[in-house]
Protein backbone atom coordinates (compact mmCIF):
# COMPACT_ATOMS: atom_id res chain seq x y z
CA UNK A 1 0.00 0.00 0.00
CA UNK A 2 1.61 3.30 -1.14
CA UNK A 3 0.59 5.24 1.95
CA UNK A 4 2.34 8.55 0.73
CA UNK A 5 -0.91 9.70 -1.06
CA UNK A 6 -3.14 12.00 -0.23
CA UNK A 7 -6.33 13.86 -1.69
CA UNK A 8 -4.36 17.52 -2.47
CA UNK A 9 -6.92 19.05 -4.66
CA UNK A 10 -9.17 20.62 -2.21
CA UNK A 11 -5.91 21.56 0.20
CA UNK A 12 -4.82 23.53 -3.10
CA UNK A 13 -7.39 25.19 -3.66
CA UNK A 14 -8.19 26.38 -0.09
CA UNK A 15 -4.55 27.86 -0.32
CA UNK A 16 -5.16 29.18 -3.52
CA UNK A 17 -8.04 31.33 -1.91
CA UNK A 18 -6.37 32.40 1.09
CA UNK A 19 -4.61 35.57 2.25
CA UNK A 20 -0.85 36.33 2.13
CA UNK A 21 0.90 36.56 4.98
CA UNK A 22 2.36 40.34 5.63
CA UNK A 23 5.71 40.69 5.24
CA UNK A 24 5.59 43.30 8.17
CA UNK A 25 3.34 41.65 10.77
CA UNK A 26 4.21 38.00 11.46
CA UNK A 27 2.22 35.63 14.16
CA UNK A 28 2.86 35.42 17.61
CA UNK A 29 3.15 32.48 19.77
CA UNK A 30 -0.25 31.89 21.59
CA UNK A 31 -2.33 29.35 22.15
CA UNK A 32 -3.91 28.31 19.33
CA UNK A 33 -6.85 26.64 20.97
CA UNK A 34 -8.56 25.70 17.40
CA UNK A 35 -5.27 23.60 16.59
CA UNK A 36 -5.52 21.89 20.07
CA UNK A 37 -9.55 21.31 19.70
CA UNK A 38 -8.71 19.74 16.09
CA UNK A 39 -6.38 16.87 16.84
CA UNK A 40 -8.58 16.22 20.36
CA UNK A 41 -11.60 15.71 18.18
CA UNK A 42 -10.28 13.21 16.23
CA UNK A 43 -10.99 10.15 17.95
CA UNK A 44 -7.68 7.54 19.26
CA UNK A 45 -5.38 10.25 17.80
CA UNK A 46 -1.93 10.67 18.85
CA UNK A 47 0.99 12.46 18.02
CA UNK A 48 2.70 15.91 17.93
CA UNK A 49 1.92 18.85 15.89
CA UNK A 50 4.51 21.78 14.73
CA UNK A 51 3.84 25.29 12.82
CA UNK A 52 6.69 27.87 12.50
CA UNK A 53 6.40 31.54 10.82
CA UNK A 54 9.41 32.82 9.56
CA UNK A 55 12.31 31.14 11.55
CA UNK A 56 9.86 30.73 15.05
CA UNK A 57 7.44 28.19 16.11
CA UNK A 58 4.02 29.31 16.96
CA UNK A 59 2.71 25.99 18.00
CA UNK A 60 4.21 22.92 19.19
CA UNK A 61 1.92 20.16 21.22
CA UNK A 62 2.06 16.60 21.91
CA UNK A 63 -1.52 14.71 21.72
CA UNK A 64 -1.86 11.08 22.98
CA UNK A 65 0.57 8.34 24.45
CA UNK A 66 3.90 6.97 23.16
CA UNK A 67 3.14 3.98 24.56
CA UNK A 68 -0.69 2.97 25.77
CA UNK A 69 0.79 -0.05 28.12
CA UNK A 70 2.61 1.70 29.98
CA UNK A 71 0.52 4.83 30.28
CA UNK A 72 3.52 7.30 28.53
CA UNK A 73 2.60 10.29 26.78
CA UNK A 74 4.01 11.75 23.97
CA UNK A 75 6.50 14.68 24.46
CA UNK A 76 8.07 17.12 22.19
CA UNK A 77 10.77 14.76 22.20
CA UNK A 78 9.39 11.72 21.17
CA UNK A 79 10.83 9.57 17.90
CA UNK A 80 8.30 8.90 15.73
CA UNK A 81 8.67 6.74 12.13
CA UNK A 82 8.51 8.75 9.77
CA UNK A 83 8.08 7.22 6.58
CA UNK A 84 8.43 8.31 3.06
CA UNK A 85 9.74 11.59 4.76
CA UNK A 86 12.83 9.25 4.91
CA UNK A 87 12.79 10.09 0.66
CA UNK A 88 14.06 13.69 0.97
CA UNK A 89 16.75 13.11 3.18
CA UNK A 90 17.76 10.15 0.97
CA UNK A 91 17.45 12.69 -1.74
CA UNK A 92 19.65 15.20 -0.23
CA UNK A 93 22.23 12.94 0.79
CA UNK A 94 22.27 11.77 -3.23
CA UNK A 95 23.20 15.19 -4.29
CA UNK A 96 25.57 15.67 -1.76
CA UNK A 97 27.69 13.04 -3.67
CA UNK A 98 26.47 14.61 -6.79
CA UNK A 99 28.63 18.25 -5.95
CA UNK A 100 31.41 15.48 -5.17
CA UNK A 101 31.86 14.57 -8.03
CA UNK A 102 30.70 10.76 -7.36
CA UNK A 103 27.32 10.81 -8.62
CA UNK A 104 26.10 11.57 -12.01
CA UNK A 105 22.37 11.91 -11.80
CA UNK A 106 22.14 11.34 -15.59
CA UNK A 107 23.89 8.25 -15.68
CA UNK A 108 23.24 4.75 -15.77
CA UNK A 109 22.50 2.73 -12.79
CA UNK A 110 25.35 -0.09 -14.29
CA UNK A 111 28.02 2.67 -14.03
CA UNK A 112 27.42 2.36 -9.87
CA UNK A 113 26.08 -1.35 -9.71
CA UNK A 114 27.40 -3.25 -12.50
CA UNK A 115 25.79 -7.09 -11.56
CA UNK A 116 22.41 -5.81 -12.27
CA UNK A 117 19.17 -7.10 -14.37
CA UNK A 118 19.73 -6.23 -18.13
CA UNK A 119 16.23 -4.93 -17.85
CA UNK A 120 17.83 -2.16 -15.15
CA UNK A 121 20.74 -1.44 -17.16
CA UNK A 122 19.12 1.63 -18.92
CA UNK A 123 17.56 3.11 -15.70
CA UNK A 124 19.44 6.45 -14.59
CA UNK A 125 20.08 7.95 -11.48
CA UNK A 126 17.52 10.58 -12.17
CA UNK A 127 15.22 8.71 -12.68
CA UNK A 128 15.55 7.23 -9.36
CA UNK A 129 15.12 9.68 -7.32
CA UNK A 130 11.84 10.72 -9.70
CA UNK A 131 10.73 7.56 -9.13
CA UNK A 132 10.38 6.85 -13.14
CA UNK A 133 12.86 3.90 -13.19
CA UNK A 134 9.90 1.19 -13.59
CA UNK A 135 10.70 -0.23 -10.51
CA UNK A 136 7.99 -1.41 -8.48
CA UNK A 137 6.31 -0.25 -5.19
CA UNK A 138 8.15 -3.34 -2.94
CA UNK A 139 6.71 -6.76 -2.69
CA UNK A 140 3.62 -6.52 -0.18
CA UNK A 141 4.41 -9.33 1.59
CA UNK A 142 7.95 -8.04 2.81
CA UNK A 143 7.03 -6.41 5.67
CA UNK A 144 6.41 -8.95 8.09
CA UNK A 145 9.74 -10.91 6.94
CA UNK A 146 11.46 -10.25 10.20
CA UNK A 147 15.38 -12.16 8.99
CA UNK A 148 15.77 -10.52 5.72
CA UNK A 149 19.21 -8.45 5.37
CA UNK A 150 20.35 -5.62 2.89
CA UNK A 151 22.02 -8.24 0.86
CA UNK A 152 18.96 -10.40 0.60
CA UNK A 153 16.26 -7.45 0.29
CA UNK A 154 18.08 -6.64 -2.60
CA UNK A 155 18.47 -9.71 -4.56
CA UNK A 156 14.81 -10.11 -4.21
CA UNK A 157 14.18 -6.89 -5.37
CA UNK A 158 16.25 -7.46 -8.26
CA UNK A 159 13.90 -10.55 -8.91
CA UNK A 160 11.23 -8.27 -9.75
CA UNK A 161 10.12 -7.47 -13.52
CA UNK A 162 9.83 -3.54 -14.21
CA UNK A 163 6.30 -2.25 -13.88
CA UNK A 164 6.80 0.01 -17.29
CA UNK A 165 9.75 0.87 -19.17
CA UNK A 166 11.96 3.24 -17.65
CA UNK A 167 11.82 6.67 -18.00
CA UNK A 168 8.53 6.54 -19.46
CA UNK A 169 5.73 7.05 -16.58
CA UNK A 170 5.82 7.66 -13.14
CA UNK A 171 5.61 4.61 -10.66
CA UNK A 172 6.11 5.75 -6.88
CA UNK A 173 8.34 3.29 -5.83
CA UNK A 174 10.40 2.33 -2.53
CA UNK A 175 12.44 0.27 -4.46
CA UNK A 176 13.67 2.75 -6.19
CA UNK A 177 15.05 4.68 -2.91
CA UNK A 178 15.86 1.52 -1.65
CA UNK A 179 18.65 1.11 -4.87
CA UNK A 180 19.82 4.99 -3.71
CA UNK A 181 20.73 3.61 -0.58
CA UNK A 182 23.07 1.14 -1.79
CA UNK A 183 24.43 3.45 -4.21
CA UNK A 184 25.15 6.25 -1.50
CA UNK A 185 26.91 2.96 0.33
CA UNK A 186 29.26 2.00 -2.80
CA UNK A 187 30.19 5.47 -4.27
CA UNK A 188 31.03 7.05 -0.67
CA UNK A 189 32.66 4.00 0.63
CA UNK A 190 30.56 4.62 4.08
CA UNK A 191 27.54 2.69 5.48
CA UNK A 192 24.54 4.37 4.76
CA UNK A 193 23.15 5.48 8.06
CA UNK A 194 26.59 6.79 8.74
CA UNK A 195 27.04 9.01 5.64
CA UNK A 196 23.32 10.27 6.63
CA UNK A 197 24.03 11.06 10.02
CA UNK A 198 27.41 12.74 9.25
CA UNK A 199 26.53 14.49 5.94
CA UNK A 200 22.91 15.67 6.80
CA UNK A 201 21.82 14.98 10.35
CA UNK A 202 24.60 16.57 12.08
CA UNK A 203 25.37 19.44 9.21
CA UNK A 204 21.56 20.44 10.22
CA UNK A 205 21.73 20.07 14.15
CA UNK A 206 19.06 16.87 13.78
CA UNK A 207 20.15 15.32 16.88
CA UNK A 208 17.52 13.16 17.51
CA UNK A 209 16.85 11.36 13.73
CA UNK A 210 18.45 8.33 12.32
CA UNK A 211 17.18 4.81 10.74
CA UNK A 212 14.74 2.63 12.13
CA UNK A 213 16.31 -1.23 12.30
CA UNK A 214 14.78 -4.90 13.86
CA UNK A 215 16.01 -5.37 17.38
CA UNK A 216 17.06 -1.49 18.03
CA UNK A 217 16.85 0.00 21.23
CA UNK A 218 15.86 3.50 21.02
CA UNK A 219 14.88 5.97 23.78
CA UNK A 220 11.56 7.61 23.77
CA UNK A 221 10.34 5.80 21.06
CA UNK A 222 6.39 5.67 20.16
CA UNK A 223 4.84 2.56 19.61
CA UNK A 224 2.98 2.53 16.80
CA UNK A 225 -0.88 1.55 16.81
CA UNK A 226 -3.90 1.14 14.12
CA UNK A 227 -7.48 1.63 14.53
CA UNK A 228 -9.44 -1.18 13.72
CA UNK A 229 -12.61 -2.25 11.80
CA UNK A 230 -14.44 -1.68 15.33
CA UNK A 231 -12.95 1.35 16.14
CA UNK A 232 -10.84 -0.01 19.03
CA UNK A 233 -6.71 0.80 19.13
CA UNK A 234 -4.60 -2.51 18.55
CA UNK A 235 -0.43 -2.90 18.34
CA UNK A 236 0.58 -2.36 14.68
CA UNK A 237 1.59 -5.52 13.09
CA UNK A 238 5.71 -6.00 13.04
CA UNK A 239 6.98 -3.65 9.99
CA UNK A 240 10.23 -3.90 8.76
CA UNK A 241 12.16 -0.87 8.37
CA UNK A 242 15.43 -2.99 6.62
CA UNK A 243 13.69 -3.31 3.45
CA UNK A 244 12.49 0.58 3.33
CA UNK A 245 16.37 2.07 3.71
CA UNK A 246 16.53 5.15 2.05
CA UNK A 247 12.77 4.95 1.67
CA UNK A 248 10.92 4.70 4.41
CA UNK A 249 12.88 3.38 7.43
CA UNK A 250 13.61 6.69 9.61
CA UNK A 251 12.40 8.30 12.72
CA UNK A 252 12.65 11.94 13.62
CA UNK A 253 11.01 14.39 16.17
CA UNK A 254 8.60 16.96 14.82
CA UNK A 255 11.24 20.11 16.32
CA UNK A 256 14.46 17.86 14.11
CA UNK A 257 11.99 17.61 11.26
CA UNK A 258 11.21 21.59 11.67
CA UNK A 259 15.63 21.69 11.50
CA UNK A 260 14.89 19.66 8.18
CA UNK A 261 13.60 22.89 6.68
CA UNK A 262 17.30 24.79 6.58
CA UNK A 263 18.13 22.19 4.12
CA UNK A 264 16.01 23.45 1.49
CA UNK A 265 15.98 27.72 2.37
CA UNK A 266 19.64 27.64 2.97
CA UNK A 267 22.99 26.55 1.99
CA UNK A 268 23.93 24.34 5.03
CA UNK A 269 24.02 21.22 3.03
CA UNK A 270 23.69 21.70 -0.53
CA UNK A 271 24.44 24.84 -2.97
CA UNK A 272 21.44 26.68 -4.18
CA UNK A 273 22.28 25.61 -7.97
CA UNK A 274 21.71 21.85 -6.40
CA UNK A 275 18.57 23.26 -4.43
CA UNK A 276 17.04 24.38 -7.76
CA UNK A 277 17.44 21.17 -9.46
CA UNK A 278 16.23 18.81 -6.43
CA UNK A 279 12.87 21.51 -6.26
CA UNK A 280 12.42 21.37 -9.63
CA UNK A 281 8.94 19.81 -11.20
CA UNK A 282 10.43 17.07 -13.72
CA UNK A 283 7.25 15.05 -13.57
CA UNK A 284 3.23 15.05 -12.81
CA UNK A 285 3.13 13.21 -9.14
CA UNK A 286 -0.80 11.79 -10.70
CA UNK A 287 -1.53 10.07 -7.67
CA UNK A 288 -1.68 13.46 -6.06
CA UNK A 289 -3.09 15.34 -8.93
CA UNK A 290 -1.98 17.34 -11.86
CA UNK A 291 -1.28 20.41 -9.97
CA UNK A 292 1.24 18.34 -7.94
CA UNK A 293 4.88 17.45 -9.48
CA UNK A 294 7.63 15.62 -8.06
CA UNK A 295 10.97 16.59 -7.91
CA UNK A 296 13.73 14.54 -6.52
CA UNK A 297 12.22 13.19 -2.89
CA UNK A 298 10.04 16.39 -2.83
CA UNK A 299 6.31 16.66 -3.89
CA UNK A 300 5.52 20.40 -5.60
CA UNK A 301 3.30 22.58 -6.29
CA UNK A 302 3.66 25.60 -8.05
CA UNK A 303 1.89 28.06 -9.73
CA UNK A 304 0.80 31.80 -9.14
CA UNK A 305 -1.17 31.48 -5.49
CA UNK A 306 1.26 28.80 -4.44
CA UNK A 307 4.57 27.82 -3.70
CA UNK A 308 5.29 24.76 -1.70
CA UNK A 309 7.18 21.77 -0.78
CA UNK A 310 6.16 18.78 0.82
CA UNK A 311 6.34 15.11 1.74
CA UNK A 312 4.27 12.47 3.34
CA UNK A 313 4.91 10.04 5.32
CA UNK A 314 3.30 6.29 6.42
CA UNK A 315 4.19 3.15 7.95
CA UNK A 316 2.61 0.78 9.45
CA UNK A 317 0.87 2.64 12.95
CA UNK A 318 2.63 6.10 11.79
CA UNK A 319 2.21 9.14 9.53
CA UNK A 320 4.24 11.90 9.29
CA UNK A 321 3.77 15.44 7.29
CA UNK A 322 6.17 17.96 6.39
CA UNK A 323 5.53 21.09 4.39
CA UNK A 324 7.48 24.02 3.33
CA UNK A 325 6.03 27.49 1.85
CA UNK A 326 9.45 29.21 0.79
CA UNK A 327 7.73 32.72 0.03
CA UNK A 328 5.41 32.92 3.09
CA UNK A 329 7.84 31.31 5.76
CA UNK A 330 5.61 28.34 7.04
CA UNK A 331 6.46 25.20 7.76
CA UNK A 332 3.63 22.10 8.94
CA UNK A 333 5.11 19.29 10.19
CA UNK A 334 3.13 16.93 12.46
CA UNK A 335 4.01 13.00 13.15
CA UNK A 336 1.02 10.72 14.64
CA UNK A 337 1.67 7.31 15.89
CA UNK A 338 -2.13 5.95 15.48
CA UNK A 339 -3.13 5.12 12.01
CA UNK A 340 -6.26 3.46 10.18
CA UNK A 341 -8.17 7.12 11.24
CA UNK A 342 -11.59 7.51 9.89
CA UNK A 343 -10.46 11.11 8.83
CA UNK A 344 -7.63 12.68 6.56
CA UNK A 345 -6.06 14.76 9.38
CA UNK A 346 -3.06 16.01 7.51
CA UNK A 347 -5.16 17.42 4.87
CA UNK A 348 -7.34 18.69 7.13
CA UNK A 349 -4.79 20.29 9.47
CA UNK A 350 -2.83 22.36 6.57
CA UNK A 351 -6.22 23.77 5.67
CA UNK A 352 -7.05 24.73 9.46
CA UNK A 353 -3.60 26.50 9.43
CA UNK A 354 -4.16 28.26 6.53
CA UNK A 355 -7.27 29.50 7.62
CA UNK A 356 -6.16 30.30 10.71
CA UNK A 357 -3.54 32.35 9.33
CA UNK A 358 -5.85 34.29 7.10
CA UNK A 359 -8.03 35.60 9.42
CA UNK A 360 -5.40 36.23 11.92
CA UNK A 361 -5.27 40.42 12.82
CA UNK A 362 -1.61 40.48 11.89
CA UNK A 363 -3.33 39.62 8.34
CA UNK A 364 -7.26 40.97 8.42
CA UNK A 365 -5.79 44.02 5.99
CA UNK A 366 -4.28 42.22 3.60
CA UNK A 367 -6.01 41.86 0.25
CA UNK A 368 -7.12 38.45 -0.82
CA UNK A 369 -5.56 36.59 -3.90
CA UNK A 370 -8.11 36.75 -6.85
Amino acid sequence: MNFHKLLFFSLIITIACSCNVSNKQKPTIGDYQEFDDFFQSIENFSGNALVAIDGKSIYSKSFGFASRELLVKNTIDTKFRIGSISKPITAISVMILVEKGLIDVNEHLSAYIPDIPVTWKDITIHQLLTHRSGLAFQLEDMDTKHNLTIEETFEMYQSLPLVHESGTAMNYSNMGYFVLSIIIEKVSDMPFDSFVQEEVFEKLGMVNSGGVYPNQILMQRAEGYEVNADGKVENADFDNMLIKRGAGNMYSTVEDLYKLEKAFLSNLVLTEETLGKMMTPYTTDIDMGMDVKYGYGLDIVQNDSINMIFHTGGVLGFQSMFYVFPEKGIVIIACSNTTKLNRDWRTEFQKLVYKTISESDYNKHEKPID
